[in-house]
């Protein structure tokens, strides 16, 4: 009696099991980046299925020399004010960059809060919420706005939002629909990806090579770029604002990058480039950046909506070094310029109260 014949497998069901072996390992390995992400990146902050963003978690959070304190609604800083007909509330919708140390001193918010309370009197009180998140982008700024900020019935609402959206997506996905965009967008929700990216360009590249500078960087690629997903986003923060009566405001991204930046001064500014391969010199960043500023100060021209020019205030500063920590996020100086920027705008477009 022969031995029996171990079944063999063709090639092409090989290749079949392999693919699901690898599809089943790159499944499990997104769930625990997503999980991590959502639930143990930072302890402040938690992943909210109900409302599809993230939300602050109520107490005193240490992280490093730090302390963030959120408030019992999930806000940053100290308890909010009664309502009444004598407050005048400001909402300040955004990222880090809002956020900022995550406490009632360390924010542009706190100093914009302090800066009003010297013009508040009998019949009048001021309030400004920071509704800022770490790593929010347009879109997850959007739900954060319609579930959370509007029901405190904001009386303004500024909306300093982009970074993320600029640093961590790909162009080929922000942009109108291409061949390529529907695939592009389906990877930069992936938070596999977005590990695997910032663990190439932010951690690896840069040990590898230097980025570009002087006029070789500029290669005109983003020249005419239009963030599509972006503007959509946006759009719809400003509806969502005008729906419950308030007034929107936008502001633009200020960045520390200047074009006759020295690859020793990219170094000293703490210059950090997005998180894929195009982008990565001076010129072309600054083209990013003045893409999405386009995009604010038409969306205001289109939507008769005030813009606060933040961009352009701080390009007309000598040396904006002194004001920032790195490519975007700001230090107590740069902070309290933000505040009193904010400030004058707001007076100007009389947005301080009737």
């Amino acid at each position: 009696m022969s031995a029996p014949v171990a079944p063999e497998f063709g090639l092409g069901k090989s290749l079949v099991y392999s693919a699901i072996l690898i599809a089943l390992f790159l499944g499990v390995a997104e769930l625990g980046v997503r999980g991590w992400a959502y639930y143990a990146r930072e302890d402040a902050e938690r992943w909210d299925a109900a409302t599809g963003t993230f939300v602050l978690v109520p107490g005193e959070h240490r992280a490093g020399g730090n302390v963030a304190r959120i408030n019992s609604q999930g806000f940053v800083g100290r308890e909010l004010e009664r309502d009444g007909p004598d407050l005048w509330r400001i909402a300040t919708i955004g990222d880090s960059c809002t956020y900022g140390g995550g406490n009632e001193t360390d924010t542009y918010p706190a100093a914009l809060d302090a800066l009003l309370a010297a013009r508040e009197a009998p019949g009048r009180r001021y309030e400004v919420v920071n509704a800022g998140i770490s790593g929010l982008n347009s879109e997850l700024a959007l739900r954060r706005l319609r579930s959370r900020v509007l029901p405190l019935a904001p009386d303004v609402v500024t909306i300093y939002i982009g970074w993320n959206d600029l640093m961590k997506f790909d162009p080929l996905s922000q942009s109108a629909a291409t061949r390529w965009s529907g695939l592009a967008r389906v990877l930069d929700k992936l938070w596999l990806v977005k590990g695997l990216r910032k663990l190439i360009f932010f951690y690896v590249r840069p040990t590898l090579r230097p980025p570009r500078t002087g006029p070789e960087s500029r290669t005109g690629r983003f020249a005419s770029f239009r963030p599509g997903v972006y503007e959509a986003n946006v759009r719809a923060m400003l509806a969502a604002v005008r729906e419950h009566g308030a007034q929107p405001v936008l502001v633009t991204l200020p960045t520390v990058v200047r074009p006759e930046m020295s690859l020793e001064d990219v170094r000293r500014a703490g210059v950090v480039f997005p998180y894929f391969p195009s982008a990565y010199g001076v010129g072309d960043l600054l083209d990013l950046v003045g893409a999405y500023n386009r995009t604010l100060r038409r969306l205001g021209t289109e939507e008769q909506v005030p813009v606060i020019d933040l961009a352009r205030h701080f390009e007309a500063q000598p040396d904006v070094r002194p004001y920032f920590w790195d490519t975007m996020h700001t230090n107590p100086a740069g902070r309290e310029r933000i505040a009193a920027a904010i400030l004058a705008d707001l007076d100007r477009l009389d947005l301080l109260g009737p």
